[in-house]
């Protein structure tokens, strides 16, 4: 017992790291407000096909990581840990599969437990486990298709390439496709994998397609919206604004190693490829790093978490070199009690985030100092601040531009819907009791500040309320 007990150390020390005060920060924005927004909206509706962000069809992402979320706080409650608790197992997920793929690769639970320990402490791993959002949850199917393929469950490798889709893009298809085919390219005759391309692929695409065909069928102008803008244009253009150099994630991926990115040994990496062929397991990790990255950095839109699913093979590389299981522990360890601290202290100082910053403050300060908000209108002028609605626990009224309206609105839609920020300002200045989020310089710049004024602020925000002709 107690031998399998250290054998399995990694598993608690990962389980502690990730879901240790997993509550402790609030939601933050814009994208952990509005993911847990539209699970909240999920549970309260039941309406489980078609995501709703503040009472609007939301098509962004396709559906697996609301999915995991509503049930996350279906069964827990609208709490931070709850919404984040899907990232926290995923993370945990992973590292399983780490330590399962390292085992197959080298043949040494020394070697897997070091790997294990390596994903765990990596910051940019340690950080994506404790938000909210589907890199994670992605990455977990990306990582569970390559070890299911090394393990020889062709149709699982199939599948969860098909989820991982489902979970968010075509990252979930490449990233595993291109390190089977990097083990397949030193394999010898034993380790080859028999793969059924073409029965399987089929299968692939028909787990991933489905959600946006079944879509597609009932409304004609969502098959433009998914391969067009969501597909094509979010990877050749400039449209979606997230544009940087093509290096960007050159620098963006030794910063999210740290400090395992000081343990690789480049020159003696590239002396010995030059010196001795190539095995299985290290073509397997250059297709599952090299290609993917060069996708990445040609691809019109670049966001420093887009890289996550490739910190499990450089995790696998470090297991390789790091000399014992000792000196792991004596790395992760305090790596970890530091991230942690990290985390702590951006929670006791949400005001940092800046334009990230949580909403909830703001909500606790609005039930504490306006006990008829339940009966007043709720806005968000000009922001992404979905967590808003989340704390408040009901739908808000937005500007047009921030509610990602793809599809006609209906009437009751068009009744929370603001054409600009001037709009906003008009109908709710002399009408009743209104309560809302708007970044500061806005308020500053355009609200009458002798007809309105600030509650309390947070980050970039502050939270406003008019002075009403209709009281309450």
């Amino acid at each position: 017992m107690m031998i399998l007990l250290k054998r399995h150390a990694w598993l608690l020390f990962a389980a502690v790291a990730f879901l240790t005060l997993l509550g402790q920060r609030g939601l933050n924005e814009p994208d952990e407000g509005r993911y847990a927004e539209i699970g909240r909206e999920m549970t309260v509706t039941g309406e489980w096909l078609v995501p709703h962000l503040n009472g609007n069809p939301h098509f962004q992402k396709p559906p697996v990581i609301y999915w995991l979320t509503a049930l996350s706080l279906g069964t827990f409650g609208n709490h931070e840990w709850a919404a984040r608790l899907p990232s926290a197992l995923g993370a945990l997920g992973i590292v399983a599969l780490c330590y399962l793929l390292s085992l197959r690769l080298f043949k040494d639970h020394d070697r897997a437990a070091i790997a294990a320990l390596v994903l765990t402490s990596t910051g940019g791993f340690f950080a994506m486990s404790r938000l909210l959002t589907p890199d994670m949850t992605m990455t977990f199917w990306i990582t569970a298709a390559i070890t299911a393929a090394l393990h020889r469950r062709h149709w699982l490798f199939f599948i969860f390439m098909g989820v991982g889709f489902l979970t968010k893009g075509p990252m979930a298809l490449i990233v595993p496709l291109c390190a089977v085919i990097g083990w397949q390219w030193r394999a010898t005759p034993e380790e080859r994998l028999r793969i059924p391309w073409v029965r399987g692929l089929l299968l692939m695409f028909v787990v991933s397609l489905s959600w946006f065909v079944t879509l597609s069928l009932r409304d004609a102008q969502l098959f433009d919206y998914f391969w067009r803008y969501e597909l094509v244009e979010r990877f050749g253009s400039r449209t979606h604004g997230r544009s940087k150099p093509f290096w960007f994630f050159f620098l963006v991926m030794p910063a999210a190693l740290l400090p395992w990115v000081f343990f690789l040994p480049l020159k003696r990496a590239w002396l010995r490829f030059k010196s001795a062929p190539l095995r299985a397991w290290q073509t397997l990790l250059i297709g599952w790093i090299i290609p993917p990255l060069i996708l990445l950095s040609i691809s019109g839109s670049k966001l420093p978490t887009y890289v996550l699913p490739l910190m499990t093979a450089f995790a696998l590389g470090v297991a390789a070199i790091v000399p014992t299981l000792r000196r792991a522990w004596m790395v992760a360890v305090p790596t970890v009690v530091f991230l942690l601290a990290a985390d702590a202290f951006l929670a006791n100082n949400n005001d940092m985030l800046q334009a990230q910053a949580s909403s909830k403050q703001l909500v606790q300060q609005l039930r504490a100092q306006e006990p008829d908000m339940d009966h007043a209108i709720l806005f968000a002028c000009e922001t992404r601040t979905q967590g808003f609605a989340f704390y408040a626990e009901r739908l808000v009224h937005i500007t047009r531009g921030d509610a990602d309206i793809i599809l006609k609105p209906t009437a009751e839609q068009k009744l929370r819907l603001y054409s600009s920020v001037k709009d906003c300002i008009k109908q709710l200045t002399d009408g009743p009791a209104a309560h809302g989020i708007v970044k500061t310089d806005r308020f500053q710049k355009s609200f009458d500040q002798t007809k309105w004024r600030v509650i309390a602020t947070s980050g970039e925000f502050s939270l406003v309320a008019n002075h009403p002709a209709h009281p309450l």
